[in-house]
């Protein structure tokens, strides 16, 4: 395509655009419509795809009854856990750790999870494309996309901050496709639980979260403006079934205690989920209203605000049956084969 001619500027304009849109918080503010000929442009079919079925009927609603209490740091139960290996808390807080957990296993846990993520997508898609090619995608998703980002989530979320001296810049352009990028540093942990409190902590954890999410967004924007959405949505299909999944389960069963076969041991995996914590991007609340009966419900997601800032339900239909569907029932099934999930709502 010729870089000076009207579709090219247009589709540079396109990308611009998206990208502006899935920055960490822009869905919240967006009031600009990315164009329909751009999104179109993206590769997505919109007929052939796999629906999960609900178990109710559309016309049943769910009112929004509560909100996510989590992240809530002027309330603290005392009980100091140094795990999550006991019983379900329904009003589960990350205060309800004491601050040594939340030094020593949560931010830990964090980050081997976003090396989990990081290592899957590198892995999958060099499956798929080569090294060479991947090695272009995650250099330019790290400077692109999640080096801007830095000082801001950082300034935001940790108590102190110091200069944040990126190993990759010393990386030669040569030497970057045999190299690969180093995630840590960002949120890593380091501090010794005594020198912060326990709300700051707290706020590292979330802030490694968006750290989290942020470069998980950085690959898969730069495979959909490569190669569409469909082959971006697969990618992720596959990488969360076949790796993420069953890697964080082991991950929670390390710094957590997290074990056993029954549903309260899956709704203590999803209450600390290093991917669905309360911020920027999701509001969760967890139910248990009887013992083998857990639900979890989304009030607020990311993919849901961009889509649908966008002007696309449809396309939002698609992202919403390729991804969380998939990772509940996998999840479930790590737990205890016999669990069933029922979809009592998803968008549009």
């Amino acid at each position: 395509m010729d870089p000076n001619s009207t579709e090219s500027q247009e589709a540079v304009a396109g990308i611009d655009e998206l990208l502006a849109i899935r920055k960490p918080g822009a869905h919240l503010e967006a009031e600009e419509v990315v164009a329909d000929d751009f999104v179109l442009m993206l590769g997505v079919d919109l007929v052939n795809f796999p629906k999960f079925p609900k178990a109710v009927d559309d016309t049943v609603t769910f009112p929004l009854a509560r909100m996510d209490v989590r992240q809530e740091t002027d309330v603290d139960s005392g009980a100091e856990l140094s795990d999550y290996s006991g019983e379900f808390r329904p009003d589960f807080r990350f205060t309800d750790f004491s601050s040594e957990a939340l030094a020593t296993r949560y931010v830990p846990y964090v980050e081997n999870y976003t090396t989990l993520c990081l290592d899957g997508w590198f892995a999958e898609v060099s499956r798929r494309y080569g090294a060479d090619v991947t090695a272009e995608i995650e250099w330019t998703a790290w400077n692109d996309q999640i080096v801007p980002e830095i000082a801001r989530m950082r300034g935001e979320y940790l108590p102190t901050v110091e200069p944040y001296a990126d190993p990759n810049a010393a990386v030669p352009e040569a030497a970057r496709g045999t190299t690969r990028v180093d995630y840590t540093g960002v949120f890593s942990p380091g501090l010794d639980a005594g020198e912060l409190t326990k709300p700051e902590l707290v706020q590292w954890v979330l802030g490694s979260h968006e750290y989290l999410l942020q470069c998980i967004e950085a690959w898969a924007t730069q495979l959909t403006v490569r190669y569409g959405l469909d082959t971006m949505f697969d990618i992720q299909f596959t990488l969360w079934g076949d790796t993420v999944l069953p890697g964080a389960k082991k991950l929670k069963e390390e710094h957590f205690g997290i074990t056993g076969n029954t549903v309260a041991d899956w709704m203590k995996d999803l209450h600390i989920d290093a991917t669905a914590l309360p911020g920027k991007a999701f509001d969760l609340t967890f139910e248990m209203p009887e013992p083998d009966v857990g639900i979890m419900t989304f009030n607020r997601c990311v993919a849901v605000d961009q889509w649908e800032a966008m002007g696309r339900p449809d396309i939002l239909e698609k992202n919403c049956h390729s991804t969380c569907p998939k990772s509940m029932i996998v999840t479930t099934k790590f737990y205890n084969p016999n669990m069933l999930v029922d979809i009592l709502a998803i968008p549009p």
